[in-house]
């Protein structure tokens, strides 16, 4: 019996006693050893690839979200059933995941002949109803300007020295950096509509979008002033903010172009500078 226990116990003391003195060594520290926190949580207001929906925060508009995204804004507003001026609530929770887009029905496909057995005058007066103008109903104080077909020309959107230029890498730019001092005038870069006026993306400051057409939107970043609301029609050129450092560690201005959503490289639309 005692060469049984000396045999078999004696391991299991001894690895006891080797444990006591490593954790007396550890407490003999002076100082403790590092405490590393994993935050495994997705922030939902930062631009993830895999992100499937995200939470409407304070000052948020539509436009903003898709942007923030690199989504196509009408996409965005038919995944969650929303139509113009696509009004969301703080708090509500935006599907991201996109839908493939109804197109709508081409004008040729309304103006289909009308088959009866009527004379040709009374099919003449059919389509003739079909295809009035409704604007003598509508009076001119609610008639909304209509944005252009497309973007008639482009111009610079401020005076200063290119400091960033456009990149497909992930961290890249997905525009232009524009540097000057403080103050300088930043103008629409075409003819549009303000659709976003504030600072709630984070990274881009003081932020102005302009919708151009229904699929050019142009993004103006890092403002120290905003100089125009949101459903302003503005013209090419018109002053709409002022360089600033806001969302950055420079005054410089951040210039993107997007069609459908998809990041343009500015300075293929931009005129070459003289």
């Amino acid at each position: 019996m005692p060469g049984f226990i000396s045999h078999h116990v004696s391991p299991i003391l001894l690895s006891i006693f080797v444990s006591i003195m490593l954790l007396s060594g550890c407490s003999a520290r002076n100082n403790p050893a590092p405490v590393v926190n994993i935050d495994t949580r997705v922030d939902e207001s930062t631009p993830w690839d895999n992100a499937r929906s995200h939470q409407v925060q304070t000052g948020e508009t539509l436009y903003g979200i898709a942007w923030l995204y690199g989504l196509d804004y009408q996409r965005l507003a038919q995944n969650n059933g929303l139509t113009e001026p696509y009004p969301i609530q703080v708090g509500q929770r935006l599907t991201l995941t996109t839908k493939s887009i109804k197109q709508a029905p081409q004008l040729a496909d309304t103006k289909r002949t009308v088959k009866t057995a009527a004379s040709s005058n009374t099919v003449a007066q059919t389509n003739k109803s079909v295809y009035r103008s409704p604007s003598k109903a509508v009076s001119k104080k609610n008639t909304v300007k209509q944005l252009p077909q497309r973007v008639k020309r482009w111009v610079w959107p401020t005076k200063g020295t290119i400091v960033g230029t456009f990149s497909t890498a992930e961290a890249g730019i997905k525009g232009i950096e524009i540097a000057n001092a403080i103050g300088t005038p930043v103008v629409s870069a075409a003819e549009g509509k303000v659709v976003y006026s504030g600072n709630a993306l984070r990274g881009y400051g003081n932020l102005v979008i302009i919708k151009h057409t229904s699929k050019f939107l142009s993004a103006y970043a890092h403002n120290s002033k905003i100089l125009v609301q949101e459903r302003d029609f503005v013209k090419a050129g018109q002053r709409i903010a002022e360089i600033g450092d806001s969302g950055t560690n420079s005054a410089k201005l951040r210039f993107e172009i997007r069609y459908n959503g998809k990041s343009l490289d500015p300075l293929k639309y931009l005129p070459a500078q003289k």
